[in-house]
């Protein structure tokens, strides 16, 4: 199986006919890519940590299938979880992206905070499934416009513990632990647990908080590049200091906030 990106109409009829459409269908990613022009940073960032090939359309005479045949059982499965994705985000935000751009924004942290590879693959691919357990969420609480009641939102926060049977034969345990563990807080205020949250499900945490509140959903609009950097590192202060409390690690916040655009805060927030 083959898939590719932008390629021209005259090539496409040269490719092999089992070849997926990327643009119509970006979840279904894993499989070697033909590129007939350069991948956006999210789809770029989802080839190289997974180690997906990709192919220029210039090369593709050269392409030897067998040497791609065994992909692995692992990054098809991984293909599969994605497309679940779609619905959810859907639902949610009206549009797709949301688990590729936090991806982005972890792998960016990771590196910030000098992460070593295999930690940061990991830590990659829990982002990209962090939200799959809102599949077994009812619809019409994910798609609901206006704030979920308390009994609503008890359901809506079963979507971290879901992913554990929904992936528990495709994932390690610390990878898994890491999706488990998104929504937990540093102060002991998150769920499912109330535990301070492993290092893996700090960045994601961040990093999924990030995007969240730079998109618009069906129950809010999006805030600011400046009002998101600004609520990030008051949920990282005591409230002592003018902050809500540590709900995210201060310390990967000011890294991540120093590489998004640290220069937008008011004084306030830049000592």
């Amino acid at each position: 199986m083959l898939g590719y990106y932008k390629v021209d109409e005259e090539r496409i009829k040269k490719l092999p006919e089992n070849c997926i459409n990327i643009e119509d269908n970006i979840y279904n990613l894993c499989c070697p890519l033909i590129i007939g022009e350069p991948l956006t940073k999210d789809l770029e960032h989802l080839y190289y940590i997974l180690e997906i090939p990709v192919i220029n359309i210039e090369d593709f005479e050269y392409y030897d299938e067998s040497k791609y045949a065994s992909l692995g059982k692992k990054v098809k499965s991984l293909s599969e979880y994605l497309k679940l994705n779609k619905e959810i985000e859907t639902l949610e935000e009206g549009s797709l992206g949301h688990t590729l751009r936090v991806g982005r924004h972890a792998y960016e942290l990771c590196k910030l905070i000098g992460l070593p590879k295999e930690d940061i693959k990991k830590i990659y691919i829990a982002s990209i499934l962090h939200d799959i357990g809102k599949i077994e969420v009812p619809k019409k609480i994910i798609s609901k416009p206006g704030k979920l009641t308390d009994k609503e939102f008890e359901i809506m926060k079963t979507h971290s513990e879901n992913a554990r049977h929904i992936l528990d034969d495709f994932l390690d345990d610390e990878t898994l632990e890491i999706i488990i563990e998104h929504h937990e807080r540093c102060d002991k205020s998150g769920y499912p647990k109330g535990i301070v949250p492993n290092l893996g499900a700090k960045i994601l945490g961040i990093a999924d908080s990030y995007d969240a509140m730079l998109s618009t959903r069906v129950y809010k609009k999006q805030k600011t590049l400046k009002a998101t950097l600004e609520e990030l590192v008051r949920c990282s202060l005591d409230v002592k200091n003018g902050g809500k409390g540590k709900l995210y690690d201060e310390e990967l916040v000011r890294k991540f906030v120093s590489f998004h655009g640290y220069k937008l805060l008011s004084t306030k927030y830049n000592k």
